[in-house]
């Protein structure tokens, strides 16, 4: 609420009804509002846990408690944080073994990938060596052993058959055949079916050898030859999508475990929000005071013994002993437009009866809020002993202008035309003038003349006045 006031008026001549003589006398304008003593320094506890988020409340003050350093304001139940940051730490533990594993294993493979390689290389090369020998080589030669063993039996049939020959044109020639003739003639008939059956097995064995074993032996070498090769070319692409990939694997395996580590250390830093203590002796309050008013928000869904509090909400604020307070409220757009930083006035709290105490405007919103408010500050001169406190309400005056010397006159005494005003002035010689005058404040039905007139001087009212 605006309200002007003409603070004083003095004393006026005997003059008729249609006559006012211009006098200055102190005037102020102010504005009345409402205001809440609020202290400088705060510390609001809100929770801000980077890992942790069950907090169940097990210990709290009540709400405006005097509390001494280092006394317990709220705490909340650990037993279950501890048995995860347990666990926590044995993961962390055993995932740096995984991860001490997995470096050996690709420190192996950085050193038998490129041996494996060697070696499949190796075997191919061998292998295919191996194949240009026997169709170059080996296969003819082969074939030539065999056809030439059978040769070999076929003639030696032919000489042990020659020689029995031999044996029985002589032991005829002789007829007469000794017992030693016999013998040896038995013997001789004898190697000549061992040379028949050496004939036989030969015969079978180079027909087989032929049509078996050595196109079989053609066919093992193109077959070893082909898997050596797959294996080989398959070895050449693999491996190294092996290695490269065990590398990518251990990559991962560091990054999670340098962010396992970094949760594990968020973790255990959130053990600090489990227990908020008095940083000095003071009082606490329920909810959050801020810079410009104190708020309960919702902590009555929560804030008691066994509730959940949430996070990044204001649970508690504290304020030390012998921390200033100062006023702080809001205004509408027609009362921030007459304020400015640095007006005066005083306050009023109720119950203490008719003491003032001296305000100063000391910050001051130049943009509206969400609501259309503006706030402000102000500074407060209180008495050591005051027992006002943080929370408590005022009445505040604010002085927004004040002119020690105002020439006043009465309203009506103001014609306007357009952007023109004027009295009508009496002259010394009694006649009457019409001059132009500049408006400054208007209260009541007075109004501040700035210029054109002087104090003394006499303006003519209108003939109802």
């Amino acid at each position: 609420m605006t309200k002007i006031f003409l603070l004083s008026f003095l004393g006026t001549a005997t003059l008729s009804a249609s006559e006012h003589v211009v006098k200055s006398t102190p005037f102020e304008t102010s504005l009345s509002i409402d205001a809440t003593f609020l202290p400088d320094d705060v510390v609001v506890h809100k929770l801000y846990p980077e890992q942790w988020s069950k907090f169940e409340i097990k210990e709290l003050l009540p709400h405006g408690a005097a509390v001494k350093k280092g006394q317990t304001i709220i705490a909340f139940e650990r037993e279950d944080y501890d048995k995860h940051l347990a666990e926590s730490q044995e993961a962390v533990a055993t995932r740096k073994i995984a991860l001490a594993r997995a470096e050996r294993e690709l420190a192996d493979l950085e050193i038998t990938t490129p041996r494996l390689l060697e070696g499949e290389e190796i075997a191919f090369e061998r292998h295919q060596e191996s194949l240009d020998y026997f169709k170059k080589t080996s296969r003819a030669i082969q074939e030539k052993d065999a056809r030439e063993s059978l040769a070999r039996a076929k003639r030696s049939l032919e000489y042990v058959e020659e020689e029995l020959k031999q044996l029985l044109q002589m032991y005829e020639e002789d007829g007469v055949t000794e017992e030693t003739e016999e013998i040896i003639l038995k013997r001789q008939r004898s190697s000549v079916e061992t040379a028949k059956f050496s004939l036989e097995k030969v015969e079978l064995s180079t027909a087989r050898t032929l049509k078996k074993t050595i196109p079989e032996q053609a066919v093992d070498l193109e077959r070893a030859f082909d898997t050596a090769k797959l294996s080989f070319d398959t070895a050449k692409l693999n491996l190294p999508r092996i290695l490269e990939e065990k590398r990518y694997a251990v990559a991962k395996q560091k990054r999670q475990d340098t962010e396992a580590d970094k949760k594990l250390k968020a973790l255990e830093a959130d053990a600090k929000w489990l227990v908020f203590k008095a940083p000095d002796d003071g009082h606490i309050f329920y909810g959050e005071i801020s810079k410009h008013s104190w708020s309960l928000g919702g902590t009555s869904k929560f804030l008691f013994v066994n509730g959940t509090a949430p996070a990044k909400t204001a649970l508690v604020s504290f304020v030390a002993n012998g921390v200033p307070l100062n006023l702080h409220g809001v205004v509408g757009q027609n009362q921030r437009l007459q304020l400015t930083s640095g007006n005066k006035g005083s306050a009023e709290v109720d119950g203490i009866g008719p003491t003032t105490f001296p305000v100063e405007i000391t910050s001051l919103d130049r943009i509206p809020g969400a609501d259309g408010k503006y706030k402000l500050s102000m500074k407060v001169t209180l008495p050591k002993d005051s027992p006002l406190v943080g929370g408590m309400k005022a009445k505040v005056k604010l002085i927004t202008y004040r002119n020690e010397k105002a020439l006043t006159i009465p309203k009506n005494a103001v014609k306007t035309d357009g952007d023109k005003s004027t009295v009508r002035l009496k002259m010394a010689d009694g006649k009457d003038e019409v001059r132009g005058v500049k408006l400054g404040k208007t209260w009541g039905d007075h109004v501040e003349i700035l210029e054109g007139i002087a104090a003394d001087q006499v303006i003519l009212l209108p003939a109802s006045e």
